[in-house]
């Protein structure tokens, strides 16, 4: 990766952050799949049980949450593990992309990512069978009663503990804009010249601990929707969650 490169990463970085605080949390709840519940198929040839609406909905819910999370710790593995190994691959490839060198580190960098990509591959697998299980449990004669309130209730937490999230890794990056000036400024004449790369070099330490903050905090908005979520299936489900616990 060339120096203009890693300073366009990481204005990209700075500014989806500030873009992710200006769309509404309502707008972006989830990146799950575009389909929506399954509906229950049974056996061929006999009748279709009734199915709680509802249900169903929740279980969607329950699914894109699973799925989210799954990509959150993947995307936490790899950043966690393999800093050394992407490093090496910024270094081999700085100069020439197609050197043996660089196909090396980025060889290494692959088989470093290998396990948090068999992890997500897992977590994935464990989502859908969670959703075909919670899917033919709402095929029943007597649904489940669930408090719509109680999701409700859990969905607009989330979208507030996001927003949260956001908004302070944007106060974060703020802080590292000086640090990006410079860096652009120090790489506008030569881009492959010592004092663009150190330039570099600061602004990113600057900006991955925001970027890493913000994705931990994230995650803990979706595990505690997850659990929040997960309770309204008892219709006496009166949720305070509390975001980040």
């Amino acid at each position: 990766m060339t120096n203009r490169q890693r300073l366009l990463a990481v204005l990209t970085l700075a500014s989806g952050v500030a873009l992710a605080v200006a769309v509404p949390a309502s707008g972006r709840p989830f990146h799950g799949p575009g389909r929506g519940p399954e509906p229950f198929r049974g056996h061929p040839g006999e009748p279709k049980p009734p199915v709680n609406t509802q249900c169903l909905k929740n279980c969607g819910q329950l699914d894109q949450l699973c799925l989210e999370s799954a990509r959150t710790t993947a995307q936490a593995c790899g950043q966690s593990t393999c800093s050394t190994e992407r490093q090496a691959v910024d270094s081999a490839c700085a100069t020439d992309g197609s050197s043996d060198a660089c196909q090396s580190a980025r060889t290494a960098l692959r088989t470093c990512l290998q396990p948090c990509r068999d992890t997500l591959r897992t977590d994935a697998d464990a989502c859908r069978t969670g959703r075909r299980s919670c899917v033919d449990s709402c095929a029943s004669a007597t649904p489940t009663p669930v408090d719509p309130q109680c999701v409700a209730a859990c969905r607009t937490t989330l979208q507030s503990c996001r927003r949260d999230a956001n908004t302070a890794a944007q106060s974060c990056f703020t802080g590292c804009q000086s640090l990006i000036g410079a860096a652009r400024a120090a790489c506008t004449s030569d881009p492959r010249a010592d004092a663009c790369t150190s330039a570099i070099d600061v602004a990113v330490a600057c900006v991955e601990p925001c970027n890493q903050t913000q994705q931990d905090a994230l995650q803990a908005c979706l595990q505690t929707s997850q659990s929040c979520t997960a309770a309204c299936a008892s219709p006496a489900a009166t949720p305070t969650p509390v975001p980040g616990t």
